[in-house]
C-alpha cells in the first residue's frame, strides 16, 4: 500500500515524514529514468532508409552517473539513520500526563528524557499464540486491549513466549518484533487533542508476522483515556483480577474436599 497512516504520535510523525520523502525521491527517479529512456529510444531509433545511430558511451559519463547515484544513496542512508534515531528519542510526558512517581522507567534501547522531565510509563507486551498480554507497573494485566493515559510517554517492552510476533498499531509507530528470548521495545505518546468527545481515543492493531494457524485473529487495541480514568481503570482491573483469582481458588478448594465430578453415592 502506498497510503500513509495518519500519525497520532511524535515517532509516527517522524516515520511518516521519512516514508513520504523516500516515496517522493523514488517517484522522481522513476520519472527521470523513464524520460531518459524514451529520449534515447527516439534519438537512436531506426528510420526508413536509414540505419539506427550507434549509442556510444564514454568512461567519464559512466563514472559521473555512478557518482550521482552513489551520492544519492549515501544521502538517503544518512537521512534514514537520522530519522530513525530521532524516532527512538522518547519525548517527555506532558502536563496532563501521569505523574512521574507512578511510572517505571525503561533502561535500554531508547533515548529517555533527561533532567527533571517525567519518566515514561513502561508496559510489558507479551505475544503468545494468538493474543497479546499487557502488564502494567503495579502488576495489573490485561489481554488484547492496552489502556494508557493521555499526554504520557509510553514505552512498550516486547517479548514472546513461543514464536516471533510483530506488534503494530498504525498511527502509533512502526512494526516491532517480539522474539522469544530477546528484548525489543518501542514507544508512543498521544496528545490531549487526539481524544474524542467521549474523552478517549482507540487505535486498532494486529500482529504483522505469520505466527501460526490463528495468526489472522491476533488483534490488539490501544485505548487512550485521561489520567483519572486510567487510574480508576487500574484499580477496577486489580479488583476484578483479585476476585477472579479468589473464585478460582474457592472452586479448587471445593473440588479437592468434595466428591469427584460424576461420582454417585453407593448403597
Amino acid at each position: 500500500m502506498l497510503g500513509v497512516e495518519t500519525a497520532h504520535s511524535p515517532n509516527a510523525d517522524d516515520l511518516n515524514a521519512l516514508y513520504v520523502a523516500m516515496l517522493g525521491i523514488a517517484g522522481a527517479l522513476v520519472v527521470v529514468i523513464n524520460l531518459l529512456l524514451v529520449g534515447l529510444a527516439l534519438r537512436f531509433r531506426a528510420r526508413r532508409g536509414r540505419e539506427p545511430r550507434r549509442l556510444k558511451t564514454r568512461g567519464l559519463a559512466q563514472a559521473g552517473t555512478a557518482a550521482v547515484f552513489t551520492a544519492l544513496m549515501a544521502f538517503l542512508f544518512v537521512i534514514g539513520l537520522i530519522t530513525t534515531r530521532e524516532a527512538s528519542e522518547v519525548e517527555a510526558s506532558g502536563s496532563e500526563g501521569l505523574e512521574a512517581s507512578a511510572l517505571r522507567t525503561a533502561q535500554r534501547g531508547l533515548d529517555l528524557p533527561s533532567g527533571d522531565a517525567p519518566s515514561p510509563l513502561e508496559i510489558e507486551a507479551t505475544g503468545q499464540q494468538w493474543i497479546w498480554r499487557y502488564e502494567y507497573p503495579d502488576g495489573t494485566f490485561s489481554y488484547y486491549e492496552m489502556v494508557v493515559p493521555v499526554d504520557t510517554a509510553i514505552v512498550v517492552k516486547l517479548a514472546s513466549t513461543d514464536v516471533v510476533h510483530r506488534w503494530w498499531v498504525p498511527g502509533l509507530g512502526g512494526k516491532f518484533d517480539a522474539v522469544p528470548g530477546q528484548s525489543n521495545q518501542t514507544w508512543f505518546k498521544v496528545e490531549p487533542e487526539e481524544l474524542g468527545g467521549d474523552g478517549e481515543a482507540t487505535y486498532d492493531g494486529a500482529s504483522y508476522a505469520f505466527s501460526g494457524a490463528a495468526y489472522a485473529a491476533m488483534r490488539t487495541r490501544v485505548r487512550v483515556v485521561d489520567v483519572p480514568t486510567y487510574e480508576a481503570w487500574l484499580e477496577q482491573q486489580a479488583t476484578d483480577i483479585q476476585e477472579a483469582q479468589a473464585f478460582v481458588q474457592e472452586q479448587i478448594a471445593a473440588g479437592a474436599g468434595g466428591e469427584p465430578a460424576g461420582a454417585e453415592a453407593g448403597g
